[in-house]
Formats: C-alpha cells, sequence, structure tokens
C-alpha cells in the first residue's frame, strides 16, 4: 500500500531537518562546493523539498543565513529609551548569548558561514542585511540619541551601536579561543550569568561614557 502524505507536523520536521544538514555542510564546503543533493541526502529526505520549501540552493543558503540572525532579533528587546538601562542590556546581550549556550543553535557552523560572508560576500547578503539587520541597528542607533541627550543622529552614535554588539559577536566569533586561554570562563559553571553580567556592565559603561563625552562639550 502507497504511504500516507506526511503530516503538517513532519514536514516541518523535514525542513528543519534540512536547514540543519545545509548549514553544517555550506560551513564545511562553501556554497559552490555544496550540493543539494548532498544536503537532502543528509536530512534523509526528497530532494523535491528543497524546492518546494526554498526554491533553489541559492534560497536554501538565504534561509541558511537568515535563520541565526531572525533567531536573534526575535528575542530582542524593543529598542525603548524609557527602559531602565542595565533592564533594557540584560535583555539585549542574553539574546545575544543565547545561542552560544544552545546546543541545537548550530552557532559554530553559522559562524563559519558568516565568516567567509565577510569576506566574499554572496549576492544575497546586502539583502539580508537590508531587511533584518539594518532596521534593528537604527531602531538601536535612535534609542541611543535619546539617552545621550543627541538632538540628530550623528556617526558617533552608529560607532556606539557598533560597539555593544561588537561586545556579543566576539562571543560568537571567539568562544572557543577564550576557552583555551581560560578553561571554564565561557561554558564552566556559572559563566553564562558572569558573562551576561559582564557584557551588561560594559555596555552601560559604553553608553555612560558617551553620554559624558557629549555632556563635555
Amino acid at each position: 500500500m502507497p504511504k500516507s502524505a506526511p503530516v503538517p507536523e513532519e514536514l516541518s520536521g523535514r525542513r528543519a531537518r534540512l536547514l540543519t544538514e545545509a548549514r553544517r555542510i555550506f560551513a564545511a564546503k562553501g556554497f559552490d562546493k555544496a550540493s543539494t543533493r548532498e544536503i537532502a541526502a543528509a536530512a534523509e529526505a526528497n530532494i523535491a523539498l528543497i524546492a518546494y520549501y526554498f526554491g533553489d540552493k541559492q534560497g536554501l543558503y538565504r534561509e541558511v543565513l537568515v535563520q541565526p540572525i531572525a533567531d536573534v532579533m526575535r528575542g530582542m528587546p524593543e529598542a525603548d529609551a524609557s527602559l531602565p538601562l542595565r533592564e533594557w542590556l540584560q535583555s539585549f546581550y542574553a539574546a545575544f548569548l543565547r545561542p552560544l549556550y544552545d546546543a541545537e543553535s548550530g552557532l559554530s557552523d553559522s559562524t563559519r558561514i558568516f565568516c567567509r560572508e565577510m569576506i566574499a560576500p554572496s549576492p544575497a547578503w546586502p539583502d539580508i542585511c537590508g531587511e533584518h539587520i539594518a532596521p534593528q541597528h537604527h531602531a538601536l542607533v535612535a534609542m541611543l540619541g535619546q539617552r545621550c541627550g543627541a538632538a540628530s543622529i550623528d556617526a558617533e552614535l552608529h560607532q556606539l551601536a557598533f560597539a555593544l554588539i561588537a561586545l556579543a559577536h566576539d562571543y560568537w566569533l571567539s568562544a572557543q579561543d577564550m576557552e583555551g586561554l581560560l578553561p571554564g570562563v565561557v561554558y564552566g559553571p556559572g559563566a553564562y550569568e558572569r558573562t551576561l553580567n559582564r557584557l551588561v556592565t560594559f555596555g552601560q559603561a559604553l553608553i555612560e561614557a558617551e553620554q559624558a563625552l557629549r555632556q563635555s562639550r
């Protein structure tokens, strides 16, 4: 007898498996050397599902790029200057750290792909930045302007936003190196709480330093 059609939950699981295997294979081989046939085989899925969910290999790669960014953005607090600064920073950095402590996030594979994009951006990257990163960045800059009493948005506010995000990005890129230099600093007992508290403290210091610079003008 023929098999019954997959239920929506099965399809959703297959889509997630395709993304997991695609992320792993794209990270290992790069876009050009990875094949949809290999990805489908690794995911134990029919290759036609790639066309069904993502259109083509480029669409699958784009989704692999977008997924970790979208996951972080969903955890971000609203850029609300009325919230107490430390409380806002707590949520802000928790969103960045969550994938680092989630074994299912595939962060190391995503980071390898992002590093390739930094060196040689694919055609998809500018669109992804414009659609998923730029709106959040500009909202952050606008909020920092309010907190710093800026009359208008300037380059220094953008630099402050870059610096705040760089604190968290360094853990994405360098967690294993940090562990090699000081075992337990990232993944040891209590490491998450210590790291989050430090990032919040450093972020607060950066913002307060910018406020002080502007007040001294």
